[in-house]
């Protein structure tokens, strides 16, 4: 794992890692009810392409992007 820092508060220490497990679902309109899950095959879907790896600080509460953090702690 990479050191990371704060690009806001300047942190270099507490962080929490926050490892997204996207599932998709299809919602009723109207209710916003379960209606099931999105298959991999669906056509109609497109597939997750956000962050996998997200990081919050924990003293100022940034959150973002693994490689934000990373390139906040080579510039320092």
């Amino acid at each position: 794992m990479e050191p990371y820092a704060c690009p806001s508060c300047r942190n270099k220490m507490r962080f929490h890692i926050l490892d997204q497990q996207p599932v998709s679902v299809k919602l009723h309109p109207q209710t916003g009810e379960l209606v099931g899950y999105i298959d991999e095959s669906d056509m109609m879907a497109q597939p997750y392409r956000g962050e996998h790896r997200l990081v919050q600080c924990a003293l100022c509460g940034l959150n973002g992007g693994e490689p934000l953090f990373v390139k906040a702690a080579q510039r320092m």
